[in-house]
């Protein structure tokens, strides 16, 4: 049997809605903007890869050796689409510079890359969901709860 806590799933998701909504909706000029910018980037990467393991572990799918392969795992086990593999994993490439060479980020290029692609990310959410229920079907998934 599968355990897969929904409800941190859908936290983890929600959360990440609202950073792409802020995203989405505000621009970046000030060094105070662009550090907001790095941070929200950065939290929705985590988002990503949190909710990528959350998926993997709860389906029992093989073991990512790397944050690259999350989403690998993600496409193969079709929870996303071929199709956007690729901006997932553009996406992942932004983590190092955020996280290990913060003191030379293209703010420009940062928001440019979620500008681009915003609207791949906002499917990220509902490709979740519909695998889970899919999944699951009519089954309730576990919750520590």
């Amino acid at each position: 049997m599968y355990f897969v806590d929904q409800e941190k799933i859908n936290q983890t998701l929600t959360f990440m809605n609202e950073i792409l909504d802020t995203l989405k909706n505000h621009s970046y000029h000030s060094p105070v903007e662009y550090l907001a910018l790095e941070r929200m980037a950065h939290v929705f990467i985590e988002g990503v890869l949190d909710v990528g393991n959350m998926m993997i572990d709860g389906f029992i799918m093989r073991d990512p050796g790397s944050y690259e392969d999350i989403i690998d795992i993600l496409t193969d086990e079709k929870v996303i689409p071929a199709e956007e593999e690729a901006v997932y994993k553009a996406l992942i490439h932004w983590r190092k510079p955020l996280v290990h060479e913060y003191q030379a980020i293209d703010h420009q290029s940062l928001e440019q890359f979620f500008e681009e692609h915003a609207e791949v990310f906002t499917y990220f959410s509902k490709r979740i969901h519909t695998y889970l229920q899919n999944e699951l079907g009519v089954a309730n998934a576990f919750s520590n709860k």
